[in-house]
């Protein structure tokens, strides 16, 4: 198995990213909470002042107890259990992308996404989407063509604040990632920059020859001042336009979907047995949802339990090869481990 594994990861090929992706910070650090507990100490001297001080001082208590939960509970077991600690200290630490990587990362790879900008006429001071092809250039900034008949081209024109969201693809609900990029928009008036930003587009949709068309122009989201991603129960925060201007597209996510893919159909007991040696926690169900040059994030099951959890890399993949010898390696390593 381990030789079919080396072999069949080699022969994948680049395609989308399976970004549901985008680490799991928060379902990381925030899985297994323990149960809140209720001091005492006023319930203890109401009783003593009397049954109605009693009654009294429990009415002010029962917003906190509906939430404790019972002494012998699943929660509270679960507190006291050395593989979820042990889950728990290692999320904390684990090697994570940061959100301005991630960001670059979904509009790298995105073609669609939701353009809002500010009506005009009768609708003025309301927002107006509209779904849109777009590529982005090498600093992350969205290039579009509008025809001169849509409502955006003329509310951009008039006034290019607006705001752009993309989602990852596949999107199957808000577990999944999604950002949305805040700035001004404007036609791309150089020549120079025109030609440059038509190639970038072309390469994204080489089938929409109507941008030779008289009647469409290219537009550039020249200024980006802010970007918010958000991974559903994974991180999500704010972006600073120089985060955003700094960061780059993580450089291996091209081949998430085909790796991971590949993977979850052929050799999910590896990421199984990866699962307990390297996280320290033992699942029955484990699929990869997305890859980045850090690690992988993978969806768990334990239990009745559904939870994510992040996987790092010994050392960071640079390429396909690399995510391949890297995979080989931790799955050698978890199956000695179990041996």
């Amino acid at each position: 198995m381990r030789g079919q594994l080396a072999r069949s990861i080699g022969k994948t090929v680049p395609g989308r990213l399976g970004c549901s992706a985008l680490s799991s910070r928060q379902q990381g650090a925030s899985a297994w909470r323990q149960p809140r507990t209720v001091p005492s100490a006023a319930r203890a001297e109401s009783q003593q002042a009397g049954p109605a001080a009693a009654e009294k001082q429990a009415e002010k208590e029962e917003p906190q107890r509906g939430h404790q939960a019972p002494q012998n509970s699943a929660a509270n077991l679960e507190a006291t259990d050395p593989e979820i600690l042990a889950y728990r200290e290692h999320q904390q630490t684990a090697a994570r992308i940061s959100l301005a990587e991630e960001a670059r990362t979904l509009v790298a790879l995105g073609k669609f996404g939701v353009l809002s900008t500010n009506a005009r006429g009768e609708l003025e001071g309301y927002p107006s989407g509209s779904v849109v092809e777009f590529a982005a250039d090498s600093k992350g900034r969205p290039v579009f063509a509008f025809s001169t008949m849509s409502p955006h081209t003329a509310d951009i024109k008039k006034d290019g604040r607006c705001s752009f969201t993309v989602m990852a693809e596949p999107f199957r609900g808000i577990a999944d990632g999604h950002v949305t990029l805040i700035g001004k928009a404007a036609p791309i008036s150089n020549e120079e920059e025109r030609a440059a930003a038509k190639e970038v587009y072309m390469s994204k949709h080489p089938s929409s020859v109507w941008v030779e068309f008289g009647d469409f122009g290219l537009f550039r989201m020249n200024e980006i001042v802010s970007a918010r991603l958000v991974a559903g129960f994974a991180p999500s925060g704010k972006i600073t336009e120089e985060e955003y201007g700094a960061a780059q597209p993580d450089p291996v996510a091209p081949f998430s979907a085909p790796v991971a893919g590949h993977m979850n159909a052929d050799h999910a007991e590896a990421t199984v047995a990866m699962m307990k040696h390297y996280v320290g926690i033992t699942v029955s169900k484990a699929a990869i949802m997305s890859i980045d040059r850090l690690g992988m994030t993978v969806s768990c099951e334990r239990g009745q339990d559904q939870f994510k959890a992040r996987l790092p890399f010994p050392r960071p993949a640079t390429d396909r090869k690399s995510i391949k010898e890297l995979i080989v390696e931790m799955t050698r390593a978890a199956a000695a481990a179990q041996s």
